[in-house]
């Protein structure tokens, strides 16, 4: 019984570099949310050196029942949603981006996830940071939907927060299991940091019930693997002065697992890789983001596989 080849590669050396495009934030205009989505957006702006452009979502209304009919909706009236959108959002770019070259806006009509997924292919874009609802459970869902679909049909980095996401992250984790995905999470995680700041790379060991010898055996031999595998993505990351870069393992599902110790070490954002493999890895982007999109308390970066 031999380690698992998937989990020895791709070599860090080997991994192709992060898109150069510009930062796509979507917002619909939203003063309670944009504070957070526009920090997040000027920090890794920053960090890689992309501009940042803003871009919203008007979805159609597609009819009002009136009586035993549906009365189709005017054209117009879409038209009006999208100029108000677009004044929102001027507004509240003209605030946040104060000091900064202007940030280019556009407003579209039509399903968010399809748009924003075109516009960040079409822009090529470094990465795409969304809001993930906090109010309610329904809008909570809502939100990570379009993120999870944006991701999958863009195959773009998103980057997840909510209302209260810091300006500046202290900690950050990253579920590492070493392929190419999660390295480039770890890679783009670590530019969010400052001095002071601390990253931990987080590798989850599978735990079965009933172990035999051969297994005991087996999973020897895996935990003799992840040292020098931990310092390969080490050596990858450039890290800015002062931030601090620890490693873990720990046991269980991976989802779970993670989001445990992101919870229990009061993490500011937690970073994933996400396969696609099969046909039903596409359509779900991969069951440990979902969870993780779905369940975190803090901020989410999702790095899809190129």
């Amino acid at each position: 019984m031999s380690v698992p080849a998937d989990l020895l590669t791709p070599p860090p050396s080997t991994l192709s570099p992060l898109r150069r495009g510009p930062i796509l934030v979507a917002s619909d205009g939203a003063p309670d949310a944009n504070e957070a989505l526009f920090g997040a957006a000027r920090l890794v702006g920053q960090a890689l050196g992309v501009p940042i452009e803003v871009v919203g979502v008007c979805e159609p209304i597609t009819g009002v029942a009136g009586g035993m009919d549906v009365l189709p909706v005017p054209v117009e009236l879409d038209e009006s949603r999208r100029q108000t959108m677009l004044a929102d959002l001027r507004r509240s770019v003209s605030i946040a981006a104060s000091g900064d070259p202007q940030w280019p806006i556009r407003v579209t009509v039509g399903s968010p996830a399809r748009m924003l997924a075109s516009e960040a292919i079409a822009r090529d874009a470094s990465l795409m940071v969304m809001g993930i609802g906090r109010r309610n459970p329904l809008d909570r869902l809502f939100g990570t939907e379009t993120t999870l679909a944006t991701l999958r049909e863009s195959r773009v980095p998103v980057l997840a927060v909510g209302a209260n996401f810091p300006a500046t992250p202290a900690h950050v984790v990253v579920g590492l299991d070493f392929s190419a995905a999660s390295v480039r999470a770890a890679q783009l995680a670590t530019q969010m940091l400052s001095a002071g700041g601390r990253l931990t790379l987080v590798h989850v060991r599978p735990r079965f019930e009933h172990p035999s010898s051969d297994w005991q055996t087996w999973d020897a031999e895996y935990g003799r693997t992840l040292p020098p595998l931990f310092e390969q993505v080490r050596r990858t990351l450039d890290a800015p002065d002062g931030v601090m870069v620890e490693t873990v393992t720990v046991r269980g599902d991976p989802a779970p697992a993670l989001l445990a110790f992101a919870q229990q070490a009061r993490v500011d954002l937690v970073a994933v890789g996400t396969q696609r493999h099969t046909l039903l890895e596409r359509l779900i982007v991969g069951s440990v983001a979902t969870r993780i999109l779905r369940t975190a308390r803090c901020g989410v970066l999702a790095v899809p596989q190129v």
